[in-house]
């Protein structure tokens, strides 16, 4: 029989161990320490009462306090079931939000020593909500699956919130989180040439694309030098009613909104034009998605849908579109098309794990040296504590090396 449920810490006992430190003058050869465990469950309920620390060669005793002896602190350690761990309310107040930021990661351990059981390994950037300050360490909020066998024999299986422990130098705030030039290439997924390829735990793109981590000045510096192909006057393309009107030279293309708080949900914006290609581009919002979709201006036809808007580079051979993608694990999702005889033919599309473009259209450009620029963040500092977008930028910039 399996039983899901949280139980409330049987058996969690908490012993308060004061530690008190002998003063040692400068010619003493002993030194004294005395130490006092009252202990009682976690729940209150009093037990048989013990005092006093053992020696292998005096018989157990209890030592006053000298004069030279004074209290160093109280440092509270959970006595634990390591089976059950140490759940916690899930209302417990959080003091703060903190992010590894040892790049080697990070262990949360049952308690905060060096030596105490390892219970769940945390990568660069992760975030973690803070409920206790403890000497050298943290206790941090922490989901854990326990499996063990009940007082009445039974098999549970419980998901529970716990307190565990994590060391203080191995984390910090979010403007610690930075991407470094490494970060820029690592792959969450492929598909390049038809073949998809999924990546557990992150491997390089070593082709295709060539990364670089610039500083804010150099790409101020190029913002000058950006390319723009899309011209967006077109007196002949109207909306009225919800109803978008694209004419074309063989017919008229009628996109339609859908109003609606479902999957069915539609809205559509005419963007532009990209003269040289003879294609219009449109950008549709749906109900759980969006993307640009460009019509062939002499057929009508759908000839593409981009993720996201489509930068042309300035030799007018490639297009790429970068999405900052929030959901599930964050990360940018990437397509790149080649251009040939105003043809489109996709390249590959790929997500990179480390970084994210940030939602401004003008912080993203192709410049006329061949570099598509982008103002990006580490994906695990897209939001702020709060909520809001961050807006503490680094810079990158894209080749296309084919």
């Amino acid at each position: 029989m399996t039983i899901f449920n949280c139980l409330c810490k049987p058996y969690l006992y908490v012993f308060t161990l004061s530690v008190t430190i002998l003063s040692i003058g400068a010619c003493s050869d002993e030194s004294s320490l005395s130490s006092t465990l009252t202990n009682q469950k976690a729940d209150g309920i009093p037990v048989s009462e013990s005092a006093g620390t053992e020696s292998a060669e005096k018989p157990k005793q209890n030592l006053p306090l000298a004069p030279d002896i004074s209290v160093d602190e109280t440092i509270e350690i959970a006595a634990v079931d390591d089976s059950r761990g140490v759940t916690i309310d899930p209302d417990t107040p959080v003091l703060m939000e903190l992010y590894v930021i040892d790049r080697a990661g990070a262990v949360g351990r049952q308690l905060p020593n060096d030596t105490a059981e390892k219970l769940k390994s945390y990568m660069f950037g992760d975030k973690l909500e803070v409920i206790e300050d403890a000497k050298g360490w943290y206790g941090i909020k922490a989901m854990m699956r326990r499996e063990y066998e009940d007082d009445e024999g039974r098999y549970v299986t419980a998901d529970q919130e716990e307190k565990i422990y994590i060391k203080k130098n191995e984390v910090g705030t979010l403007d610690k989180v930075v991407l470094i030039t490494d970060d820029l290439n690592i792959l969450s997924y492929s598909n390049i040439d038809e073949k998809y390829a999924g990546v557990e735990n992150g491997k390089p793109l070593d082709s295709i694309l060539i990364f670089e981590l610039i500083d804010k000045s150099l790409f101020e510096k190029k913002r000058a030098l950006a390319v723009n192909f899309l011209s967006t006057g077109n007196a002949k393309v109207k909306k009225e009613n919800g109803v978008l009107s694209i004419p074309t030279a063989k017919e008229t293309v009628k996109l339609v909104d859908i109003e609606t708080d479902n999957d069915s949900e539609a809205r559509f914006k005419y963007m532009g034009q990209i003269d040289f290609l003879n294609q219009y581009v449109v950008f549709g919002q749906f109900w759980e998605s969006s993307s640009y979709i460009i019509f062939d201006s002499i057929t009508g036809k759908q000839t593409q849908d981009f993720i996201e808007y489509p930068y042309i580079s300035p030799d007018k051979q490639y297009i790429m579109a970068v999405y900052a993608n929030p959901y599930d694990e964050p990360r940018t999702d990437l397509e790149l098309y080649r251009i040939q005889n105003k043809k489109i033919t996709p390249i590959m599309s790929a997500g990179f794990k480390n970084w994210m473009p940030v939602d401004e259209p003008k912080d993203i450009f192709w410049a006329k040296d061949g570099y598509l620029y982008l103002a990006v963040t580490h994906s695990a500092a897209f939001w702020k504590e709060n909520g809001s977008l961050n807006d503490t930028y680094q810079y990158i910039r894209i080749k296309v090396d084919l």
